[in-house]
């Protein structure tokens, strides 16, 4: 009997041990894109915010950058950056970008103050007709649709609607999304002005189709998560990263977060009972104001975490597109 009262206790301390979530172990260190002679991805553009998707339908995953023209302007647009590589050795080159087109031209994103003002993408087909649709907000006024003409895979044009209008049109209102109810399923995150309330636009499957479409009907459509505690305060983004995180009953997520009398940094949280805390940093940016997303870059079934920085002054280098890639634990 106290052999087996002792084999037990050391398998429940072996338990407790590995139930200690490492978050650092799920990433690997950060390493700037580049092309394929190794030279880096630098947009010159301010505040971008990398999001991989095929969006050529090549097999190979692509970025779609969405940015400022510069600081010194409230305008922006979205960009879509072929990989000329492989999922294994992506390389992507800035003269490959492509701005995307409305059929009046050039898409341009009225994106508020020279300082907060940000366009954030989520790429996703968005009606299941096989073309790549972008969800995006201008972190000012409202979210909109960017659905694909079906035209050109390599330079396709998009017809753009409204998804909703914000509370406010005077602050910054960020994005984000990710599995935030444990169904495999990317929703689509608004986050009120520096993450005061996360709200869900639930995605589901598009009948018939390999599309998401996410919830509709304004602001009223969107599920307010109840969180309390340490919070990002932008670019919350979703999944199981270790694979354990629905078996312990919590939701864990990384997104940008500032400590107090710090600056901004890339962290990773965990939700549980609807309290969220920081369990580490997993990155300090060159550049100021990241804004990140996760997505599976690599095509390796892991979520990969893509961020660049703002261009406060001259220093183009902060506008690198960086890549952590997931490694599970």
């Amino acid at each position: 009997m106290r052999c087996l009262t002792a084999c037990l206790l050391l398998a429940a301390l072996a338990w407790s041990a590995r139930a200690e979530l490492d978050p650092k172990a799920l990433f690997e260190a950060p390493v700037a894109l580049g092309d394929a002679s190794g030279q880096p991805l630098i947009s010159g553009k301010a505040q971008g915010c990398p999001y991989a998707a095929d969006f050529n339908a090549d097999g190979k995953v692509d970025l779609v950058l969405g940015a400022k023209d510069g600081m010194e302007t409230a305008s922006g647009g979205l960009w879509l950056i072929p990989n000329r590589g492989t999922n294994e050795k992506p390389a992507f080159a800035w003269s490959d970008a492509w701005r995307v087109k409305l059929p009046e031209g050039d898409l341009g994103v009225s994106c508020g103050c020279k300082s907060s003002g940000q366009v954030q993408p989520v790429a996703v087909d968005l009606n299941g007709d096989g073309y790549l649709d972008i969800a995006y907000s201008d972190t000012y006024r409202r979210a909109y649709l960017l659905l694909n003409d079906g035209k050109d895979r390599e330079h396709p044009t998009f017809t753009q609607q409204k998804f909703f209008d914000m509370e406010k049109t005077n602050h910054g209102m960020y994005a984000g999304g990710g599995d935030w109810n444990g169904d495999g399923v990317l929703d689509f995150l608004h986050m009120t002005f520096a993450g005061a309330q996360f709200k869900v636009f639930k995605g589901a499957p598009v009948e018939g189709g390999k599309g998401v479409k996410f919830a509709e009907g304004g602001l009223p459509a969107a599920e307010v998560l109840k969180i309390t505690g340490e919070k990002a305060r932008k670019c919350a983004w979703a999944w199981d990263y270790s694979g354990t995180a629905k078996q312990r009953g919590v939701v864990e997520y990384v997104g940008v977060f500032r400590p107090e009398g710090g600056r901004e940094e890339i962290a990773f949280f965990e939700v549980k009972d609807g309290v969220s805390r920081k369990l580490a940093t997993l990155a300090q940016t060159a550049g100021q104001t990241p804004l990140l997303t996760a997505s599976d870059l690599n095509a390796d079934g892991r979520m990969d975490i893509l961020f660049s920085c703002g261009l406060w002054r001259a220093e183009t280098e902060h506008t690198k597109v960086w890549v952590m890639y997931g490694k599970g634990e």
